[in-house]
């Protein structure tokens, strides 16, 4: 038995040249269903969906009970239960399997099962550079198709989809062996080819970019800008937009008669071209948590720097620091959402530590940003170094926003960052970042207590909260101006309606004192301090374990770590850079001295300390008067 779905649907029984496929539209949609399906079951719900879609009549399980029967017995597909003597691939059947059918049928037997194999054949071939024998698959691949697959058959969703998945692949072969083509330099034997493909898909810019290639190698420049011209236009009046990277940079090429169009088809594209299908412009950016209050001015720097400006041919680059929970990420992803549109060809998002506060591979973050961008499963099996020159060329030509969150060195950024200029990237960093081609430094400090208060009243409306100010104020110096603990505080007031401002504050000191972290804030200087070295981390916990001083000296921490004033001081210095500590100003010996920040600041024996109007659990705030 042989089937045939690439055209109209053909059936064959043994050697016998008469197509034997039945009339009934309904026998061939089930046919067709179990046949693309082979060799795997196909519930009978899914069946009575692709015959009937949304109104099935009341006998759909009967009348499907039928087809089945007239097509066992029109193609002598053996008995109804497995285990009979006609379930091996070289002799079909169909059999009755949990609830569903399957059609058992080798391969070889169905020609959309032996199109694939051939494309992805000659796609390795081209990849590993053999041209000729890439050509050949391409083209034995097409000559299987005899028109649109499944053109006599009626289609429900699973056919719909199915025959626009193999119409794509058709087209992906067809590129394929037109750029194999281009490379063997047939471009005379192209042009009447492509000048046809031209003109029937005006918005296929892959068809138009090997017609313009094609003209230029026959020396017809004109013509091929014309292509160009008459590309852009329909472009824009069909969807709207401008031309892609690649086909400007074509056109750009042309114009200045680069030689490297007589050697590849499309410059430092060629390959990238054709190795996966179109994929959709990847979006993996989360969205942000809530609303953004007290960071205006940043975000409108770092959108404004994000901003393409075509005049400066510079790729974009921001930079944003700051202290545990003072609301980097937040920031980054409000930015992020609010300049995606200048970004049509993908934003890539990547944390560079795990749940676990470990440090992301470079490979593993580079991968999922190739997959985002179309990459195969060979190309992403290349070591780190390959897939940087991979990464580096798939983003030279394209509009790519690139996120990373939690960077914790500068040298991480060399191989993460997107190489073409019309890119941007939107960098968080944990500690001090200096990038010299950074558009934007930008530092965060605390919030102030007026934009504390607005968070948590415009948070929590309708809340009890509302009815103590004095506790509403008291609830925000807690948060000392961090934007994580606010969040934090704000999260348990909408589980937790009933609670006042005041028994908020009992439940956040009690819980501190019995080594809890309710506002998350521990959790953010654990991040921190885990990608610092073991003696950095130490230093740390021993200096924040001595109480609370208001400022500490080079002098004062070598008695504590028990080294001396130098390498002290190295410490502290490494510390502001983590924004865990401030510096103030020089002393007159030109020495300075240091004051614990945010969720650093008044740690002792590893428990948090909230400020000097903090209260704990057994001096809570006095209730408000009864009004």
């Amino acid at each position: 038995m042989r089937v045939n779905l690439l055209g109209s649907f053909e059936i064959y029984a043994g050697e016998s040249s008469v197509n034997t496929a039945p009339a009934a539209q309904k026998m061939r949609q089930i046919l067709a269903v179990l046949t693309l399906n082979a060799n795997r079951v196909v519930r009978s719900h899914q069946l009575v969906d692709e015959l009937w879609e949304d109104n099935p009549p009341a006998s759909a399980s009967t009348a499907l009970q039928t087809y089945i029967y007239q097509i066992r017995k029109k193609f002598e597909l053996g008995s109804p239960r497995r285990g009979g003597s006609r379930t091996n691939a070289e002799t079909p059947s169909l059999s009755t399997i949990d609830g569903g059918y399957q059609l058992t049928l080798a391969a070889d037997r169905v020609d959309a099962f032996l199109f694939e194999p051939l494309v992805s054949r000659g796609r390795r071939e081209f990849q590993a550079g053999d041209h000729p024998r890439a050509r050949d698959s391409a083209a034995a691949a097409m000559e299987l198709w005899r028109d649109s697959a499944l053109v006599d058959v009626r289609k429900g969703a699973l056919l719909e989809a199915e025959a626009l998945r193999l119409a794509e692949l058709y087209s992906s072969a067809r590129n394929l062996r037109i750029e194999a083509d281009l490379h063997l330099g047939r471009h005379h034997e192209l042009l009447g080819e492509l000048t046809s493909l031209a003109a029937l898909e005006p918005t296929n810019e892959g068809v138009q970019r090997s017609l313009m290639t094609a003209l230029y190698r026959t020396d017809r420049r004109a013509d091929a800008l014309r292509v160009f011209h008459r590309a852009r236009a329909s472009i824009a009046d069909e969807l709207g937009l401008d031309p892609s990277p690649e086909l400007q940079a074509l056109h750009t090429a042309i114009l200045n008669s680069d030689d490297s169009l007589l050697s590849s088809p499309h410059p430092a594209r060629a390959v990238a071209a054709v190795s996966a299908p179109t994929v959709q412009a990847p979006c993996h950016v989360p969205a942000p948590q809530g609303r953004l209050t007290g960071r205006t001015g940043q975000l409108v720097r770092i959108v404004g720097a994000l901003t393409p400006q075509p005049a400066t041919g510079e790729r974009s680059l921001v930079v944003v620091g700051g202290g545990p929970s003072s609301g980097k990420s937040e920031l980054c992803l409000h930015a992020a959402q609010q300049v995606r549109d200048h970004y049509p060809d993908g934003q890539l998002f990547a944390r560079l530590l795990d749940d676990d506060n470990r440090q992301v591979g470079h490979a593993e973050i580079l991968r999922s940003f190739l997959r985002g961008l179309g990459a195969t499963g060979e190309q992403l099996e290349l070591d780190v170094t390959d897939l940087s020159l991979l990464y580096r060329t798939w983003t030279a030509d394209r509009r790519v926003l690139v996120v990373l969150d939690d960077v914790t060195r500068a040298e991480d950024l060399s191989l993460l960052l997107p190489s073409g200029t019309g890119c941007g990237a939107l960098v968080s960093g944990r500690r001090r970042l200096f990038v010299p081609s950074a558009t934007e430094h930008i530092t965060l400090d605390r919030l102030p207590l007026d934009d504390c208060l607005e968070v948590l009243l415009t948070a929590v409306p309708e809340h009890r909260i509302t009815m103590d100010p004095e506790g509403v104020r008291g609830l925000a110096e807690l948060c000392q101006g961090l934007p994580g603990a606010l969040f934090a505080v704000t999260s348990k007031l909408r589980l937790r309606p009933h609670w006042t401002a005041r028994q908020a504050i009992t439940w956040i000191t009690g819980s501190s004192y019995a080594r809890e972290d309710p506002l998350g804030t521990q959790a953010g200087l654990d991040r921190t301090l885990a990608a610092v070295p073991a003696a950095v981390r130490a230093a740390f916990h021993t200096l924040a374990a001595q109480g609370d001083p208001a400022r500490i000296t080079p002098a004062t921490a070598a008695v504590l770590l028990g080294t001396d004033e130098h390498h002290a001081e190295a410490v502290l210095e490494e510390l502001v850079e983590l924004y865990l500590l401030s510096a103030s100003t020089p002393s007159q010996d030109g020495r300075f001295s240091y004051a614990y920040d945010y969720s650093g600041q008044a740690l002792r024996e590893h428990r948090i300390s909230w400020g000097r109007r903090a209260v704990r659990p057994d001096r809570a705030l006095a209730p408000p008067a009864a009004a």
